[in-house]
Formats: C-alpha cells, structure tokens, sequence
C-alpha cells in the first residue's frame, strides 16, 4: 500500500513524499488519488495545466501546475525517488 509523508507541496523542500510504491504506474496513480483528495475530481475540480520532471540533489520530483475553474493557479510537488525508474 502506498503511504505518504505529507507536507504542503509548495516547493521542492516540502515535497509530498510518496513511499511503498511498486512501479512508475503506481507512484503516478498515488499522486493522482492525492490530488483528487485534496482538490476534488480531475477535470471538474481542476486541470493538470503541465506535469514536469525535476532532479535535484540526487532526487527526483514532479512538479503538478493545476488550474481550478475560478482561473487560480497551484503548484504541488511530489518526492518520487522511491518509485522513479521502477517498471
């Protein structure tokens, strides 16, 4: 079971931690479910505007830019070294 270490996602150094993934499909459908807990239904809540990939001191990230329906803007990131690269 995926678990997360929580914190605000703001920036690279409060990153929600993603642990106990198996694979890249799983890291990527966690991250997902926690987007939709915090912000509602994908393409009714909001929209992913980009997704992109960051390394930085020997960690990899994902970076989510989402747009909610009133015009506002969010960035949330995700620590995914424990499940990036795993097939």
């Amino acid at each position: 079971m995926v678990r997360y270490v929580e914190r605000s996602g703001v920036s690279i150094e409060e990153a929600i931690i993603i642990l106990d993934a198996k694979n890249k499909f799983e890291g990527v459908l966690a991250e997902y479910r926690y987007l939709e807990t915090k912000f509602g239904k994908l393409e009714k809540d909001w929209e992913l505007d980009m997704q992109s990939f960051i390394k930085k001191d020997n960690k990899c990230y994902d970076k989510m830019d989402l747009r909610f329906p009133d015009g506002t803007r969010k960035t949330i990131f995700f620590d995914i070294t424990s499940f990036f690269g795993k097939q």
